[in-house]
């Protein structure tokens, strides 16, 4: 049996990317002929915080395998020298630099991406946290043939993720990669064999968000409660959603409970502090009291309480409210079918 030549890309602390190299490493139907990874100096930053780090330039060379870290993916000195590895397939498991028409066209079969989302909704950067932020009731992850515009290409596959509308992005992202190594041990026969069937993505259905920014990240309190509460566990747990305290100093908000019994008795005032019993400290939203259960101090998640960040009777800070946005056609979906696998 003739095995299929393979190229990784993948960012260098990618938990995504670690154990694809380890599936295709040791798969009897690949041959894992080089991995390109992160160039000297940069690291992924969804992982950068995570309590255990992985390396894929350790671990590449482990296993003897060529690990290969451009500056450029596209450059043209590059592209020569990827050219012979004579690789049937590119395998890009969180990559963040984006592949050019030249370097697409080398495989001698496709580039397969595997994206965290049910594409076509969600395209582009931090699914996992556009997700949960947008209170989307199904989740996905799905294998692509590349195109030259970013996640728009055939769908190869796809495995559902079940969301029970109460996870962190965390929770979502590493649900994703475990979805994401299922299907590439589904997809690799069907890649040797070169059985699988691309369908075309449906481009009314596509939505597209680009790298949350600090102002995403800055919490309204003049929000609903549930608003308030995506937007607090979509920011969980690096960098965290944040707001700020009569003088301007922040206070990244962790986690939080937008149904707790014993909130206050009375009309909520929003960015409001009001502490109750055994250390309870809550905030008022539009349309009621938000508990604050972690907030970050020293890089650590602790209770409000211990912290004096949140002090009672304290008004948080609310972020300008913005001008309106202009009407623009296509509304983003919150909830996706997905077809089968």
């Amino acid at each position: 049996m003739d095995r299929i030549r393979v190229v990784l890309f993948s960012e260098v602390n990618s938990k995504l990317g670690s154990p694809f190299l380890s599936m295709l490493h040791g798969h009897p139907q690949v041959d894992l002929v080089a991995v390109v990874t992160s160039p000297h100096g940069k690291r992924c930053s969804y992982f950068t915080d995570d309590p255990e780090q992985v390396d894929l330039v350790t671990q590449g060379a482990a296993l003897g395998v060529p690990v290969l870290r451009p500056a450029s993916v596209n450059r043209p000195e590059f592209v020569e020298e990827l050219e012979g590895y004579e690789a049937d397939y590119f395998v890009v498991a969180n990559f963040q630099q984006i592949l050019r028409e030249r370097l697409l066209s080398l495989p001698r079969v496709t580039a397969v991406n595997f994206h965290p989302s049910p594409l076509p909704a969600f395209a582009g950067l931090a699914p996992f946290y556009w997700m949960i932020r947008e209170g989307a009731t199904e989740s996905a992850v799905s294998a692509i043939e590349m195109a030259p515009v970013l996640d728009s290409g055939d769908l190869i596959m796809q495995h559902q993720v079940p969301l029970t509308g109460r996870e962190t992005a965390l929770d979502l992202r590493t649900a994703q990669e475990r979805a994401n190594v299922l299907m590439l041990l589904e997809l690799i026969p069907q890649l040797a064999a070169r059985s699988y069937r691309p369908i075309a993505q449906d481009p009314a259905l596509r939505s597209y968000f680009g790298r949350p920014s600090d102002d995403d990240l800055r919490l309204d309190l003049r929000a609903p409660l549930a608003v308030v509460d995506r937007h607090v566990r979509a920011g969980y747990r690096s960098p965290g959603a944040w707001t700020a305290d009569e003088a301007g100093r922040r206070v990244r908000i962790l986690s939080a409970d937008p149904e707790p019994a014993g909130a206050p008795d009375r009309a909520p005032v929003p960015g409001l502090v009001v502490h109750g019993e055994r250390g309870r400290v809550f905030v008022g939203c539009a349309d009621g009291w938000l508990e604050v259960l972690t907030t970050e101090c020293d890089g650590r998640e602790v209770a409000p309480a211990r912290t004096g960040q949140l002090p009672d009777g304290a008004l948080l800070a609310q972020p300008p409210t913005p001008p309106p946005a202009p009407s623009v056609p296509g509304p983003v979906p919150v909830s996706v079918p997905v077809p089968a696998s």
